[in-house]
């Protein structure tokens, strides 16, 4: 009886240091959580994912977290680093620059400020004032241009950045997003192709000799109206007097050369050059929202996010042409629709799409 009592305690004992030992033990399937209410127990699972989940945001290493990004959309392509502040913000500061894509805009030269007559009151065809002009260039130089003239516009738009997105609904999907963008002043270039620079090499002589011919008439000094076209060695090399003349009333009648934008007259310059910019401020605010992650889910190596807002310019840009600002000009034809939709463009639309992977901790 007494060996029977040994054996009887040592099984007790053991079923004891089992039991002890499954509750101390953390269970890989699942995990039990008592609720006590009224005497009245009741035993509930949860799966092993969730618990683990939940175990990792409670252990989240705020501020020692990095996290590398892509980005793609409306502000080029950019890389940016981010980390969480805490479980309801996270921070995040990179580079954008947008791709340098080229746009093929057509101007056309025109003699005077008025547009050139191909037809007459009868559907005749005549010759414009720059054909003829053309027609006597082509004899001077031997070089045959055309009156149309191919701009080349590129964005030059770059920015750093500094944002932080707030998640302030349960879900930690939805997120509203406040920072700054810092670049460039210059967010884009126009600029004639080399190809048409003959065409603009003649531009640049008949406006020469235009002025040259101005000069000549209007100097109360000069009483034989001489044209003086160059000196060389001491000695003027002028225009006849009957041939300068017979240029001042043609040229009076007809004025300069150049590509009519409505109130401004644009020449090419000293380069044979026509170009223009447009300038932002460097500063700019922003305001968007985003869905996704910015900073992967706990547990997560990959975060995708795509974000909506604007930046703030500040004002209008400006389409500065040789030091004047074509938005306050009364711009027409096609280049006035370019000028028209830059001066309606008070912010800056962002859309992008941003694909991330942490770093550290893996």
């Amino acid at each position: 009886m007494k060996c029977f009592t040994k054996r009887l305690l040592v099984v007790a004992t053991a079923c004891l240091a089992v039991s002890f030992c499954a509750h101390a033990q953390y269970d890989a399937d699942t995990v039990q959580i008592e609720y006590v209410k009224k005497n009245d127990v009741l035993i509930e699972t949860v799966p092993q994912d969730v618990v683990l989940t939940q175990h990792l945001k409670e252990k989240r290493n705020v501020l020692k977290e990095l996290n590398v990004g892509l980005t793609a959309g409306t502000t080029g392509l950019g890389v940016d680093l981010s980390l969480p502040l805490c479980d309801w913000a996270h921070v995040r500061a990179g580079f954008a620059i947008m791709p340098s894509f080229k746009h093929v805009m057509d101007f056309r030269l025109q003699v005077g400020d008025k547009p050139d007559r191909k037809y007459d009151e009868n559907g005749n065809r005549i010759e414009t004032r720059f054909e003829k002009m053309a027609k006597i260039y082509q004899q001077l130089t031997g070089h045959e241009v055309n009156e149309d003239v191919q701009v080349i516009g590129r964005p030059t738009f770059y920015n750093g950045k500094l944002l932080v997105d707030f998640f302030p609904f349960r879900n930690k999907k939805w997120s509203i997003t406040a920072g700054v963008y810092y670049g460039n002043e210059v967010i884009a270039k126009a600029y004639n192709r080399t190809e048409d620079m003959p065409l603009l090499e003649c531009v640049d002589f008949y406006n020469v000799m235009y002025d040259k011919v101005m000069d000549a008439y209007t100097d109360p000094y000069n009483i034989f109206h001489d044209v003086i076209l160059a000196n060389y060695n001491g000695v003027d090399i002028f225009v006849p007097e009957d041939q300068s003349e017979l240029m001042y009333t043609y040229m009076k009648r007809w004025g300069r050369m150049g590509i009519h934008l409505g109130d401004y007259f644009l020449v090419p310059d000293k380069d044979c050059m026509v170009k223009a910019s447009v300038k932002a401020n460097r500063f700019k605010p922003y305001l968007g929202f985003g869905y996704g992650n910015a900073v992967p889910k706990p547990g997560k190596r990959y975060g995708l996010m795509v974000e909506a807002g604007f930046m703030m310019w500040g004002g209008t840009p400006v389409v500065d042409c040789y030091g004047t600002d074509l938005v306050y000009m009364n711009v027409k034809g096609r280049p006035g629709h370019y000028v028209d939709f830059i001066k309606k463009l008070k912010v800056f639309p962002v859309l992008n799409i941003k694909l991330t992977r942490k770093l550290f901790p893996d």
